[in-house]
C-alpha cells in the first residue's frame, strides 16, 4: 500500500467516524426538525396574508410534535418554499435535508483551499453542520451562495456574483460582511447586481403578502419566541447580552468587527476578504445559533493557509471540533462556548487587521507573490 492510499484512507475513515459522532450528537437534540416545519408552515401560507400570523404558523407547526418557531424571513423565501410544502411532510423534510446536506459536500468541493481533503474533513467533524440537518435549518445554502459568489468573482463574473450573493438575504442578519466586502473590493457591479436581487425579492414579497408585512414582521420580531436564549448565540449578543448596557457594547463591537472586514477585504485576494466576511457576518448578526457557526468553516481553513500565531491556529483547530458546541448548546457552559468561539473571531480579525495596518512585525511572513495568484496561495496585504 502506496503512502498516498494510506493517506487517504485514514483521512476517509476519519470523515466518516466524525460525520457519525456529529449526526448522532445532533439528531438526539429536542429541536430536531423545528427549523423545517417553521419553513413548511410558510410555505402553506405563503400568499395567504397570514404568513406571520403566529397563531396560525404555531397551529400547523404543531401537528408535526416538534418545536414550534415563528417566521422571519421575507415573504419570497416562503414561496420558494411552496413546492416542498406541497408534498407530504415527511417526503419534504427528506428531500431538505438532501438538498442542504449537498450544499455543504458542493461547498467543501468549490471553496478555494490548498488543503481539500482538510476540508473535507473539517466539515464531517463539524458539529453546527450536523445539527442544521438536524433542525432543517438553511445556514448551508448561505454558504453555497457565498461560496459560488466568491468563485464568480474570481472568474471576473462579478454580476452573475451579485446575483447569486443576493440570495443571502434569506439570512440577511448574516449578510452585512458580504456587503462591506464587496464595497471594500471596490466590486461596484456585483453589489448594483446584488441590489437588483434584493429588489426583485421584495417585489415577490410586496405581491405575495402585500404592503403591511413589513410592519407585522416587526412587532412579530418582538416576541420572546423570535429570538430566546441569547446565551447560546455564536456572536456578539452572547457574548454581550449580560454586560449593563450591552446592546451599546455589542454595536460597538460589531462595528469594529465590520470595520476589520474591511481593512483585511480591501487589501487581500478574494477568498481572504471572503473568509473574514462571513466571519464578520456571524459576529454582528445579533440573531444566530449554533449551527450559524458553520460559516467559521473558511476561517478556520485559512488558518492553516497563513502564516499566523500557534495559538491562533491551535484555537482554529478546536473549533474544529464538536467541543465548543456542545458547551454552546448546555445552560451552565454556555459562556465557555461563547467565549471560545466569539472571542476566537475577535481575535482572528483583530490580528489579520492589524498585519493589514502595518502593525505586525509578521506581515512580510504573510505575503504571497503575486506573479503566481493560485487560490491555494491567498495573498493578503500585499
Amino acid at each position: 500500500m502506496t503512502g498516498e492510499t494510506w493517506t487517504w484512507r485514514t483521512t476517509l475513515a476519519a470523515g466518516l467516524i466524525g460525520a457519525c459522532v456529529c449526526l448522532s450528537l445532533a439528531f438526539s437534540l429536542q429541536e430536531r426538525g423545528g427549523d423545517f416545519s417553521e419553513f413548511y408552515a410558510a410555505g402553506k401560507l405563503a400568499g395567504s396574508g397570514q404568513l406571520y400570523d403566529w397563531a396560525r404558523v404555531r397551529e400547523i407547526e404543531h401537528r408535526f410534535g416538534v418545536v414550534e418557531i415563528p417566521f422571519g424571513r421575507l415573504p419570497f423565501y416562503a414561496v420558494v418554499f411552496k413546492p416542498l410544502a406541497a408534498m407530504p411532510y415527511q417526503w419534504a423534510r427528506t428531500i431538505w435535508l438532501l438538498l442542504n446536506a449537498a450544499a455543504l459536500l458542493a461547498f467543501a468541493r468549490l471553496w478555494p483551499v490548498e488543503r481539500r481533503d482538510h476540508l473535507a474533513l473539517s466539515v464531517c467533524w463539524c458539529l453546527p453542520a450536523a445539527m442544521l440537518l438536524s433542525t432543517g435549518q438553511d445556514t448551508a445554502m448561505f454558504l453555497l451562495f457565498a461560496t459560488l459568489g466568491l468563485r464568480l468573482i474570481e472568474a471576473n463574473r462579478e454580476f452573475a456574483a451579485g446575483l447569486v450573493l443576493s440570495l443571502c438575504a434569506a439570512k440577511f442578519h448574516l449578510a452585512a460582511g458580504i456587503l462591506v466586502f464587496l464595497l471594500a473590493q471596490r466590486r461596484g457591479r456585483a453589489v448594483l447586481a446584488g441590489a437588483l436581487g434584493g429588489v426583485a425579492q421584495l417585489a415577490v414579497s410586496f405581491a405575495a403578502e402585500g404592503k403591511d408585512w413589513p410592519a407585522i414582521l416587526g412587532r412579530l420580531s418582538a416576541i420572546p419566541e423570535f429570538s430566546p436564549a441569547a446565551a447560546k448565540m455564536p456572536n456578539l449578543l452572547g457574548l454581550t447580552h449580560w454586560l449593563p448596557h450591552g446592546l451599546l457594547v455589542e454595536a460597538a463591537l460589531a462595528l469594529l468587527a465590520l470595520w476589520a472586514v474591511w481593512v483585511i477585504s480591501a487589501r487581500s485576494e478574494p477568498v481572504v476578504g471572503a473568509a473574514v466576511a462571513l466571519l464578520g457576518g456571524l459576529l454582528a448578526g445579533h440573531h444566530s445559533y449554533a449551527y450559524d457557526a458553520i460559516l467559521l468553516l473558511p476561517a478556520v481553513a485559512l488558518t492553516h493557509q497563513l502564516s499566523i500565531p500557534g495559538a491562533l491556529r491551535y484555537w482554529a483547530m478546536l473549533l474544529a471540533t464538536p467541543l465548543p458546541y456542545l458547551l454552546l448548546i448546555k445552560d451552565r457552559l454556555a459562556m465557555a462556548g461563547q467565549v471560545s468561539i466569539s472571542v476566537f473571531c475577535l481575535a482572528l480579525l483583530g490580528y489579520l487587521a492589524a498585519i493589514c495596518l502595518g502593525w505586525s512585525s509578521r506581515q512580510a511572513s504573510l505575503r504571497r507573490a503575486k506573479s503566481n495568484p493560485i487560490p491555494s496561495s491567498p495573498v493578503i496585504c500585499a
